[in-house]
């Protein structure tokens, strides 16, 4: 395993505890080596789903207010912040400073994105989404390691599968 970044780093030492730290590792480890990555996506969508039950956003009427409620949500759990953008086609989500990568490590990046589509799929569907909308995390090629842990692009809209 190629030792982290000085960035990379300082965000293991302020993201997650270091008594979860070395737990949560060795627990995407065995998570890894026993299920499927996209086992793993569906757990983690199931985790986000109950996270967001445990933490409902009143509805609301604009995206900006949406989009606050969002945040005032991941800011009381220390989970970062999300961007709002109507597309043509999707509303983009950009998820900026999730723990996940770092309590789980780079390598899981692709399946604990998943806890934030189950996140934000929860909360949309509370509001009123239409049931043929879901939450997709996109996928990212060319990206630095860092990148993964800072940011999370996701979209709203119809999807195959």
């Amino acid at each position: 395993m190629t030792p982290p970044s000085p960035a990379l780093a300082y965000y293991e030492r302020t993201a997650c505890s270091a008594q979860w730290l070395a737990f949560n590792r060795a627990l995407a480890i065995e998570l890894g080596a026993g299920l499927p990555p996209e086992e793993n996506r569906r757990l983690f969508a199931r985790i986000g789903e109950r996270v967001a039950r445990q933490l409902p956003v009143a509805r609301c009427t604009t995206l900006g207010e949406l989009e606050d409620a969002f945040n005032a949500r991941w800011e009381s759990i220390g989970w970062g912040f999300g961007r709002l953008e109507e597309g043509a086609q999707t509303l983009s989500i950009t998820h900026d400073c999730s723990p996940l990568a770092v309590a789980f490590g780079a390598d899981a990046a692709s399946w604990t994105s998943g806890f934030l589509e189950g996140a934000y799929q929860a909360w949309f569907q509370a509001q009123g989404s239409p049931a043929g909308l879901r939450v997709q995390a996109m996928a990212r090629s060319g990206e630095a390691a860092d990148t993964l842990v800072t940011q999370v692009q996701l979209a709203l809209g119809k999807f195959a599968g």
